[in-house]
């Protein structure tokens, strides 16, 4: 067996190998995985491969952190976005497109913007949360396959060890903070619909708050067609 058949084999999460790791300095999550900074993504994608790890430092006695990473493809991302007066979480900017008529033929419309989008690629999402201490202990472990581009998802493994994720499952996740830490994680069904999910804390959620806020919404709306050549009205669903 290959070392990547056996990194991508669907195994149960507690049958996946353990990998130790004696950081040199003091483990300081919330430094390292940057929880204390505004931002996050949240990101649509399908998940390749999980590692498991235990760290441990020389000033910490016999404390040990646990984590599941989880190696998926990004094929969609959003940016967080939050009140700047309260700094609750609200609902992102889909930058949804309107069609615009510009002749008397249904066929002739041009596509326009609405407004600024929260919406990112997936190489400025795996950007904009890249930690580079944290990659260098996933990166040989988990390599990019042909053209995608993916990320390593750090989870803290009693957050997850109830959710049963296995390679080719599609999940939608958000970030807290600005690093590749795991706030909520859900997994989705054939309609796109969440079958599970979980926040840090093992706080149970149901799928209704994911499949508002992360169900990418921004479908094109073709006008109708009204006889009076170009403008540049919104059109509603």
């Amino acid at each position: 067996m290959t070392r990547a058949h056996m990194l991508y084999e669907n195994k149960p999460l507690e049958s996946i190998p353990v990998t130790p790791i004696r950081w040199e300095k003091r483990w300081e999550p919330e430094q390292l995985f940057r929880w204390q900074r505004a931002g996050g993504i949240i990101v649509e994608g399908k998940l390749h491969g999980r590692l498991r790890f235990t760290v441990s430092d020389p000033y910490s006695g016999s404390q040990k952190w646990r984590y599941v990473v989880l190696h998926i493809e990004i094929s969609k991302a959003l940016k967080r976005k939050f009140d700047s007066l309260t700094g609750k979480e609200i609902e992102p900017n889909y930058g949804k497109d309107k069609k615009v008529s510009t002749g008397y033929l249904m066929s002739s419309y041009k596509t326009s913007a609405v407004s600024d989008s929260d919406k990112i690629d997936a190489a400025e999402a795996k950007r904009m949360i890249t930690v580079t201490q944290l990659t260098r202990l996933t990166e040989e472990k988990l390599p990019e396959r042909g053209n995608m581009i993916s990320q390593a998802f750090w989870y803290e493994e009693k957050d997850i060890d109830k959710m049963e994720l296995l390679q080719g499952d599609h999940v939608r996740l958000k970030t807290k903070g600005d690093g590749p830490f795991i706030e909520f994680i859900a997994k989705l069904g054939n309609a796109g619909s969440a079958t599970a999910a979980n926040y840090t804390g093992g706080v149970e959620a149901g799928g209704s708050w994911t499949d508002k806020v992360m169900s990418f919404k921004g479908k094109q709306d073709v006008p109708q067609d009204e006889g009076d050549g170009a403008d540049d009205d919104d059109w509603d669903d």
